[in-house]
């Protein structure tokens, strides 16, 4: 391992650059920013290998929307380095690798933003669907992958999902399959039997099926009126949206559009009582979900920067109320909503497009990874969001500084009936081998040891089957119970429904004071076990009160049953 020193002078040896926050912030309250432009242009006339100042450039272009050009010098400065430094504040924090691949704003999580007011040293590491292995990445104390749905980025989230198997560092967002599962198409199809969540019904359509003649809805499946919603595929930001009422609208605007392929959804009206929408933009980490802004507009497509929010005082008292109640109101009223997004997409970082329908369902209108999220609006006209923003920011550097200490060798938190430091996972698979170390006071080793004895062909690092997780108990001297009932007095195994991975189950620990969850989310606590559990599993002899006592209750419900025969 490689001293602090040493570390430090591979960070700086990266070419170090402003970055998108710094740039996009200055332009965004409308500084001068020629100068920074001068130099920059300086730095390339002289030294045409100056990957930071083509890296930097390419980031103003991109911001004064000329992305010919951006992409121009970007791909400059990515052929002459693929890692790029910047440091926020003292530089004394973390140092986070995030990988990303080439593009414009919308191709990456936009992880500047979330780290601007922080210390830490980000390192932006470009792949491509070229790359071929990741043994010569950085050193760094915690990675992000950083990459978002598109069409162009699939291939490269392919190839990530296999060079990342067996990564044994703290990672954040580690399933790329899962990233790629974020397509319009795909969320709708993800959600469509939740009853608390409304994401419409979403198919791309090839452009020459919309220019058939005899085109109709029906043709279009799945969609049973006009109107419908349009927009081509891969465009984000309302770019090419548009609502269509009818054939002859349909024909216009494929005349305006040339592209190949479509992304069309029936049109739900979400307007309020007063007639307008309103759309709020919340950022999920380790499955906490944070208000990052509500949008109110007269028009049903809603863009902040065009919903006249700085002009409406209204407005913006609205969303000052609904970031400052957020989570004891919108939060807890959309619950079981928050649970399923996280639950289902499985990802530890990703933020929604949303609204709330009049029937108490979420309208999902989109989940990303890349959206931006930003403290970039004048503290002058919206005070209120800097509490609000700061929330989420901090809340995005503690899972970062959570998963370095998980990697550490002391756990911070200890199980209460044993003493013991708590053992988190090490892949998606493992959570019962660390519950049952747990409970039993033994280590991660011993456990699979004594599962593999209990079986050769269990695979080291799991899953586990309930029939070895009793042979296990068993060898460890305990006899496991399951059954519906939870003896909160007592240490238990819960089983609920995995927080993190779609479709599946998990297992925390309940040591007699306090859930532990080895995996990576915070959101399993008792609120989440009442919504959520599907066992319990305890020592047979800690429930034998709570048996003895159905026991009787059952005595006195047939007695009662006789008594009334008669």
């Amino acid at each position: 391992m490689k001293s602090a020193a040493a570390r430090v002078s591979e960070v700086n040896s990266y070419p170090q650059v402003l970055g998108k926050a710094v740039i996009v912030r200055a332009l965004y309250e409308g500084r001068d920013i020629s100068a920074t432009w001068d130099a920059l242009m300086k730095r390339v006339s002289e030294n045409l290998q100056d990957a930071g100042a083509f890296f930097d450039l390419a980031n103003i272009l991109y911001t004064v929307r000329q992305p010919e050009k951006a992409a121009l010098s970007q791909k400059a400065a990515i052929e002459i380095s693929r890692t790029f430094h910047i440091r926020n504040g003292a530089g004394t924090g973390p140092t986070v690798l995030v990988f990303v691949v080439a593009g414009d704003f919308m191709a990456n999580t936009p992880i500047e933003f979330l780290l601007e007011k922080s210390d830490a040293n980000i390192l932006l590491h470009f792949v491509d669907g070229n790359t071929v292995d990741l043994s010569e990445v950085p050193e760094h104390d915690v990675a992000f992958i950083g990459i978002g749905e598109s069409a162009e980025n699939a291939e490269v989230l392919e190839r990530l999902q296999h060079l990342l198997r067996g990564w044994r560092g703290p990672i954040l967002n580690n399933a790329p399959q899962r990233i790629a599962a974020l397509s319009r198409d795909a969320v709708a199809e993800t959600f469509k039997d939740e009853p608390s969540i409304l994401a419409p019904f979403t198919t791309r359509v090839p452009r020459d099926r919309l220019l058939s003649s005899n085109a109709d809805l029906q043709r279009i499946g799945g969609i049973s009126s006009w109107p419908i919603i349009i927009r081509p595929v891969g465009t984000h930001a309302g770019g090419g949206l548009e609502k269509i009422s009818s054939h002859a609208e349909l024909e216009s605007y494929l005349q305006g559009h040339g592209e190949s392929e479509f992304y069309v959804a029936p049109f739900v009206d979400y307007s309020g009582p007063d007639g307008k929408f309103r759309k709020q933009r919340i950022a999920f980490i380790d499955g906490k979900a944070y208000a990052s802004h509500l949008a109110v507009s007269d028009h049903w497509m809603v863009h902040y920067l065009s919903a006249g929010m700085a002009e409406h005082g209204d407005r913006r008292a609205e969303e000052a109320s609904w970031m400052a109640d957020f989570d004891r109101d919108f939060a807890a009223r959309h619950a079981r909503a928050f649970d399923a997004l996280h639950r289902r997409l499985g990802l530890d970082y990703f933020a929604i497009d949303c609204a709330e329908l009049p029937d108490g369902r979420l309208l999902l209108f989109e989940a990303d990874v890349a959206m931006i999220v930003h403290a970039m609006d004048s503290e002058n006209v919206f005070p209120y969001k800097k509490l609000a923003m700061a929330r989420l920011f901090a809340g995005f550097e503690w899972a970062l500084r959570k998963r370095i200490n998980r990697a550490g060798p002391i756990p911070t938190q200890r199980c209460a009936h044993t003493g013991k430091p708590a053992i988190y996972q090490r892949n998606d698979n493992d959570c019962l081998i660390c519950v049952i170390a747990m409970f039993a006071g033994r280590t991660y080793e011993e456990v699979q040891a004594i599962a593999r004895s209990c079986d050769p062909a269990f695979p080291l690092g799991g899953p586990m089957s309930h029939s070895i997780m009793r042979g296990v108990a068993n060898k460890c001297g305990i006899v496991l119970l399951s059954s519906i009932y939870m003896l909160w007095a007592k240490p238990g195994i819960i089983g609920v429904i995995s927080p993190t991975i779609p479709d599946a189950g998990h297992a925390v620990l309940w040591d007699g004071e306090k859930i532990i969850d080895p995996g990576n989310c915070e959101r399993v606590d008792r609120g989440y076990v009442d919504r959520c559990g599907l066992e319990f599993t305890q020592r047979a002899r800690d429930l034998e009160p709570l048996i003895a006592h159905d026991d009787r209750i059952s005595y006195v419900a047939r007695a009662a049953m006789v008594g009334e025969s008669n």
